[in-house]
């Protein structure tokens, strides 16, 4: 059976070219060129086969009535003059294979999703960009650019202001203790005014100001080990536990965070030390705010030329990485604690 589609047509240099929205029902007529090594045909294709964790994500988005899927998928009739566009309308005819190029996990998971009645037959449409007589190696050509062209952007800042305005279902893909770590972190750098990170953290997209220290990227990540087991749920009290465990860090050594740059304690490898590796088990056996200075007293022992970053012997030896900063933590768990 013949597809007849609403449709815009236009060129891009001598590729036609059409613009429509696909109704759900018709996307699992549309075929993907998958690769099979074995063909006898010698046929091979260029795609590999769909993930179905992907395909099974797509599907569960749309269980959501908001649910909408705006980007368009890429189509192409490899066939010239075979398609038929009069008054509006983009006849496609029977027999006719229309090859998908980049919307295969996307056009999977809405056509899964039709399939457990998530969605309603002919109650979604999608939107796509069909190109006539690009033959497979122009289509493999399309493909490869789209997947390597494209830069991923980075997201943080548009995170942080759905985090901040309670859209948190609208994060796709974002795991629980991010939420809370982003929370944590605004609430250090902008509303605990006692603790050392406040005013210290550069917002994503922020200029680079000279009271910045760390970023709200790295700072989030460094909470990662201290949240990923969901028990600070109430955010706002595990921000201010985390402000009064960095004050009694600074009692203990206050040459160190009053010209931070010139120190590591502030930067990654103090930042993962103390909240990613140290913080965990410290508050596991205490939260008493009043002991955190006493039971940090330690601190005073290595002193902050410990800290400093011209300090071939100091925190500077174990280098950087994650397992450079392990191994720092472990150094300072068996000195101050």
């Amino acid at each position: 059976m013949s597809l007849t589609i609403p449709a815009i047509p236009f060129n891009q240099r001598k590729t036609q070219m059409y613009i429509a929205a696909v109704p759900v029902d018709f996307l699992e007529r549309f075929s993907v060129d998958i690769w099979d090594p074995k063909n006898v045909m010698g046929h091979r294709g260029y795609q590999r086969r769909p993930e179905d964790k992907r395909v099974r994500a797509i599907a569960k988005y749309f269980e959501r009535a908001d649910a909408i899927m705006p980007v368009a998928g890429l189509l192409n009739i490899r066939e010239r003059g075979r398609i038929k566009f009069k008054h509006g309308k983009l006849t496609i005819p029977d027999g006719i294979s229309v090859w998908v190029v980049d919307m295969q996990h996307r056009l999977q998971g809405l056509v899964r999703a039709q399939e457990e009645s998530i969605i309603k037959r002919h109650s979604f449409h999608f939107p796509v960009v069909i190109t006539e007589g690009l033959g497979r190696v122009d289509e493999a050509a399309q493909f490869y650019l789209i997947n390597t062209k494209s830069k991923k952007m980075d997201v943080a800042l548009t995170r942080r202001l759905l985090i901040e305005k309670n859209k948190v279902k609208d994060i796709a893909d974002v795991k629980p203790w991010e939420i809370a770590a982003v929370r944590i972190t605004i609430d250090l750098n902008s509303s605990i005014a006692t603790n050392p990170w406040f005013g210290r953290i550069r917002q994503p997209n922020e200029d680079r100001l000279e009271q910045h220290v760390a970023t709200e990227k790295s700072f989030v990540s460094s909470l990662r080990q201290l949240l990923i087991a969901g028990r600070y749920k109430q955010t706002r009290k595990a921000a201010k536990l985390l402000a009064n465990y960095w004050a009694a860090i600074r009692a203990n050594i206050p040459e160190a965070f009053a010209e931070p740059k010139k120190y590591l304690l502030q930067r990654t490898p103090g930042m993962f030390a103390f909240n990613f590796f140290i913080a965990p088990a410290f508050f596991a056996k205490s939260r008493n705010v009043a002991k955190f200075e006493a039971e940090l007293s330690g601190l005073k022992k290595l002193g902050s030329a410990f800290w400093r970053r011209t300090n071939k012997r100091g925190a500077r030896k174990f280098g950087t990485g994650m397992a450079g900063y392990a191994n720092l933590a472990e150094y300072l768990r068996r000195e101050i604690l």
